[in-house]
């Protein structure tokens, strides 16, 4: 079956650093592949029969976008039904209005899950760590997260990406405010360009 997602990926310090933490994660717990590539999920996976309207309501919405949306970075977090260990994103109310839309648009043609479909306010942003761990690993993890620190960023979700079993299908750049083809998507230039303009915004106290 064709699974689609559509997320934010992380990117620049606040990567590295999650990815630091899943590798000492996998190196005191011996994870393995329960370990996932830090992102922030908006909507599935899910699957769906017309790729194309999906495509074209992502890019719909997304080009529409006027602001730029951010989220920070903070603390841990559990879900203990389904054993899985994330780090807590607070969105922006732009970020909130963005994902609910996403959501709306889509459901009526995509499988979405049920907390897919939760409200602006009560859909849980995260960055999975690990998951799908077995009962005792997931309490020693619990534990051990006790007495560490907070992953603490504020950071730019500079890209919102929709995904066809795990690779790009198109991701838009809010920095640049265009759509990117997985090539662009890829490139180390086009990703230079969007640090050279946060650090504009940095500096000039705007965006």
């Amino acid at each position: 079956m064709t699974r689609y997602l559509i997320d934010i990926r992380m990117m620049g310090s606040v990567k590295q650093q999650i990815r630091s933490l899943s590798n000492h994660l996998e190196e005191k717990f011996r994870l393995g592949t329960r370990l996932v590539v830090p992102h922030i999920t908006l909507a599935g996976p899910f699957s769906t029969n017309d790729e194309e309207k999906l495509i074209k309501d992502f890019t719909r919405i997304c080009m529409d976008q006027k602001t730029v949306p951010k989220y920070e970075v903070g603390g841990y977090g559990f879900f203990d039904e389904t054993r899985v260990v994330f780090i807590t994103i607070t969105p922006d109310e732009t970020l909130k209005q963005f994902r609910y839309q996403l959501s709306r648009t889509i459901s009526p043609y995509c499988s979405l899950r049920d907390y897919d479909l939760d409200s602006a306010e009560a859909f849980r942003f995260h960055a999975t760590l690990a998951m799908k761990l077995d009962w005792l690993t997931f309490r020693r993890i619990q534990w051990y997260f006790r007495k560490q620190e907070s992953v603490i960023y504020r950071h730019h979700p500079i890209r919102a990406t929709l995904l066809r079993n795990a690779k790009i299908l198109c991701e838009y750049d809010f920095i640049q405010g265009r759509m990117l083809s997985p090539a662009q998507a890829r490139s180390r230039a086009t990703l230079k360009r969007d640090f050279d303009i946060l650090r504009l915004w940095d500096y000039g106290g705007g965006e």
